[in-house]
């Protein structure tokens, strides 16, 4: 085009000059804009009436070396900045309006011309039609990876902190359980929706570069732009074969939320765990020593108003408490200590009575619980002196007041004890008043209400061994099977308890060690001239007597003790016995309450391991004290304290957790570093929006085989689908758009040309660098303008 021409008018181009494009045998012959032998007169772009030959642009008119008849126009570089948005009225000459055939399938065989006459519009075309390409990585893409990668990261963090804080976690009320669900399961799909994000990212960046590496069908080409939406990609060998990497980064955003979505939260769950904690609670314990500054004239208040309850009865020397030198003394066990006594002996059971709901007391709650508790109490401490009928030395040793001849076989008891020598007198040895009290009738005795000794328990038994006698026995008379027979001697000590509590419902479980420290009271009986005891006269030392004179505190704890101790006393004595099986009949006689007690078999025998028995029944009385919190003695403590329950609550499993994300994060990052890696070789970043596409599919190619399926409907033409396409520069095969490289079609880098999607006959690699820039008049329609002059 010469600068000083105004107007060209049309001619018909030189039959001469021909130009060359891809012939294809479904695209039916038309007439294109850029046919040598356009049909109708409408004269082209590049002839119109114009005096702006830079389209709105200020250009400079200048020549070169090599061509000095042509002239060249160039932008103008003055300060002022002219753009798309500049003022019509800013160009040296008005840019008149023109008619515009665009290369584009809507002007084939048409006869139509659309005029431009909005402004802006052209203005726009104007100022693109100087811009290229320009090479380099926008911050935006790269940003967004890394970020929703790194979010990926928070959400699937917090799920976890959420999780640990819900982990046995009690809750009742099921709308708040539900609502904590959906707030694990909202993180859960923001952590899917983030790493799902990052590898869509790289997907885009990767498919384009898929489609500059490989000719592709239309069909696997609108299958990877749908590939995140639509999983038929997957069934399509030409996409998995020609384009294996694309395919694997889709088939991981398919399988994301499959691991984050659906099995990240099955790793909280709702179910029964064991609840175990230690901590320091408050049990119930046993305090005799209370018992020493107890007075019976000002009652221990219970927290309902109530009155604690003492372990014995006393009696006094003056109601009023005002007479010199008055004391109170011991009379019995209380009411309440004879009921815990008689509930444990009709109980039968091997363990000591505990109060109801002593598990929730003790542990704090409805928890199974164990702890390990001391006191000091009172116990039996028991010892065999003699076996077997025949031990006549270790029976006559023993200063029982029996020997064995009385015992099975030879006799004729299978229990006899004798628990009260040396008792505390009931009444004692004074003249009271009439009525209750006990007050003594003028000054009271000097051993009124004296501790002088605490009775030691003798116990013989004989226990059926099941062994039959043989017939030359001379047992076998009257005795079918052998006894063996025991004396054992008791003897009432002080002790520290150890008790070992094991809760666990509905039952429990109580182990009792014992470890003696010293007589309740310490004093024995002297032998008379036979050289046996002789409970007839004083036991000795009278230091150790107990006296309600002298140490008032001492007294009472002792008077505890010995009131319990009574009140076993009573369970033991008397006698069982037993008629020889030959003649016969066999049965026993009982006059003794052991048979109320564990102590016996079911047949009123005692049992074999009588002196372990022995001391267990009466430290279980001890123990069952606590069963009635209103006795005085029982008292609270502070212990350490093992608890543990079944609960019903969340149950988190971390390790499930991570099993989902740990894949997904480590797959995530390295699609990241690859997409990374893909990004700076490619030297640009890509999308996938509507835009692209309207600039990557700008070629008459085609136009031309898309004839006819404009509209986009369905059923697409299956010979479009099964058309292979590929991105690239567009070749033009004329030796002018030759580049240095060799390659054809995007020109010397003075020439900008077009990238687009292409048959692969027609487009070449693109070159990073380059600057293309658009559809541009391909020579030959050059040459048709220039013949078109040289007519007129």
């Amino acid at each position: 085009m010469e600068p000083s021409t105004l107007r060209y008018s049309y001619s018909p181009a030189s039959p001469e000059i021909r130009v060359s494009r891809p012939q294809y045998a479904s695209t039916p012959a038309r007439a294109s804009d850029e046919s040598p032998d356009i049909g109708r007169d409408i004269p082209l772009r590049f002839e119109e009436d114009m005096n702006d030959p830079g389209l709105g642009i200020q250009m400079i008119p200048i020549t070169t070396p090599k061509s000095p008849g042509a002239a060249y126009w160039r932008q103008e570089t003055s300060d002022r900045k002219h753009d798309m948005f500049s003022s019509v009225a800013s160009y040296p000459q008005p840019r008149p309006s023109y008619s515009r055939t665009p290369d584009t399938l809507y002007s084939f065989g048409s006869g139509i011309s659309r005029a431009r006459t909005d402004p802006m519009t052209e203005r726009l075309i104007a100022h693109r039609a100087t811009q290229s390409t320009r090479w380099h990585i926008h911050w935006r893409i790269p940003a967004l990876m890394g970020f929703a990668f790194f979010m990926g990261l928070v959400f699937a963090l917090l799920q976890h902190f959420l999780y640990t804080f819900l982990h046995q976690r009690r809750e009742d009320d099921e709308d708040k359980k539900f609502r904590w669900v959906l707030y694990g399961r909202a993180l859960a799909y923001l952590s899917k929706v983030a790493f799902g994000s990052c590898v869509v990212l790289v997907f885009r960046q990767r498919m384009w570069r898929a489609f500059r590496e490989q000719a592709l069908t239309v069909l696997s080409i609108d299958q990877i732009f749908g590939a995140t939406e639509d999983p038929s990609l997957f069934g399509n060998w030409e996409t998995v074969s020609g384009a294996p990497l694309l395919c694997a980064i889709a088939m991981v955003i398919w399988l994301i939320p499959l691991a984050t979505i659906i099995f990240s939260p099955g790793a909280l769950t709702f179910g029964t765990y064991l609840d175990i904690e230690v901590l320091d609670l408050k049990v119930p314990t046993l305090n005799f020593s209370v018992e020493s500054t107890k007075d019976w004239r000002h009652p221990v208040k219970l927290e309902d108003g109530s009155n604690k309850r003492s372990m014995m009865y006393y009696n006094t020397t003056d109601l009023a408490a005002a007479a010199p030198g008055w004391f109170d003394y011991y009379d019995q066990p209380s009411a309440e200590l004879r009921r815990i006594a008689l509930l444990l002996a009709y109980n039968g059971m091997d363990h000591p009575n505990i109060r109801q709901g002593a598990r929730q007391e003790a542990c704090g709650g409805s928890y199974n619980c164990t702890y390990e508790q001391s006191f000091t109490g009172p116990s039996y401490q028991c010892e065999e002196v003699a076996s077997n009928f025949d031990d006549t030395e270790g029976s006559n040793n023993s200063d029982a007041p029996f020997n064995m001849s009385i015992l099975a076989p030879q006799g004729s008891y299978v229990y006899y004890a004798e628990v009260d020598k040396g008792a505390y007198p009931r009444p004692q040895a004074a003249e009271f008043r009439a009525g209750n009290g006990g007050i003594p009738v003028g000054e009271a005795p000097s051993d009124l209400g004296v501790f002088k000794s605490e009775p030691v328990l003798w116990i013989g038994y004989a226990f059926n061994s099941t062994k039959e006698l043989a017939t030359d026995d001379p047992l076998a008379i009257n005795w079918t099977h052998r006894y063996d027979s025991h004396i054992i001697r008791c003897i009432h000590m002080e002790a520290r308890y150890t008790v070992k509590w094991e809760f666990t419902e509905p039952s429990f479980k109580s182990t009792i060690e014992l470890k003696h420290q010293a007589p309740v009271v310490d004093t024995d009986f002297p032998r008379g001239v036979d050289g046996k005891i002789d409970y007839t006269t004083m036991p000795r030392p009278t230091d150790n007597y107990i006296s309600p004179r002298h140490n008032v505190g001492v007294y009472k704890k002792i008077a505890a003790y010995h009131a319990i101790g009574d009140m076993f006393r009573e369970f033991l004595r008397g006698h069982v016995d037993i008629t020889a099986p030959k003649p016969g009949p066999y049965y026993a006689q009982v006059h003794s309450n052991v048979t109320m007690t564990r102590l016996v078999q079911k047949n009123s025998e005692p049992k074999n391991n009588l002196t372990a028995e022995i001391e267990a029944f009466y430290s279980d009385m001890v123990v069952s004290l606590l069963s009635v919190p209103e006795m005085l003695v029982v008292a609270e403590e502070k212990l350490t304290v093992n608890r543990s329950r079944l609960q019903s609550s969340f149950v988190y499993v971390p390790g499930r957790l991570w099993q989902c994300y740990a894949p997904v994060i480590f797959v995530t990052f390295l699609i990241l570093l690859f997409g990374a890696l893909t990004i700076w070789q490619d030297g640009t970043t890509f999308s996938t929006g509507f835009s692209r596409i309207l600039v990557t599919t700008r070629n008459t190619t085609l136009d031309d085989i898309g004839h006819g399926a404009c509209l986009g409907n369905d059923p697409f033409p299956m010979e479009l689908m099964r058309t292979k396409l590929q991105f690239g520069a567009l070749a033009d095969g004329e030796e002018d758009y030759l580049r240095n490289d060799g390659y054809q079609g995007s020109g010397g880098p003075l020439v900008p040309h077009h990238c687009a999607f292409g048959v692969a006959s027609e487009v070449v690699p693109i070159v990073r660098g380059t600057p293309y820039a658009g559809l541009n008049q391909r020579k030959s329609r050059r040459k048709v303008s220039k013949a078109k002059m040289e007519v007129e």
